[in-house]
């Protein structure tokens, strides 16, 4: 799954455009940490490679990654919650 590019411009390669993709994740504050943003990135980062695999491609380009914080009512009071959204353009090299 590593060999599948995510590039936020274009790339130096030959490619046909598959289809435009969307992932979410997020990441919830624990007891003895805060919510990490990078973790959500990156859970992001592997669902959109997950979908361009689905869809027999090889890259995904353009892509823009949004995100919001937000608090979760729980039990010991509010947690945070980072939610990171993520598009793109599949495509296969050729």
């Amino acid at each position: 799954m590593e060999d599948i590019i995510i590039s936020t411009g274009d790339i130096n390669n030959d490619y046909e455009v598959i289809d435009a993709i969307f992932a979410l994740d997020s990441c919830k504050e624990g007891i003895l940490r805060g919510a990490d943003p990078n973790k959500a990135f990156d859970k992001v980062k592997n669902k959109l490679r997950k979908k361009c695999i689905e869809l027999d491609g090889d890259a995904v380009i353009n892509c823009q990654f949004e995100y919001r914080i937000r608090e979760n009512g729980g039990f010991s009071g509010d947690k945070e919650v980072v939610e990171i959204f993520a598009y793109g353009t599949a495509v296969y090299l050729v």
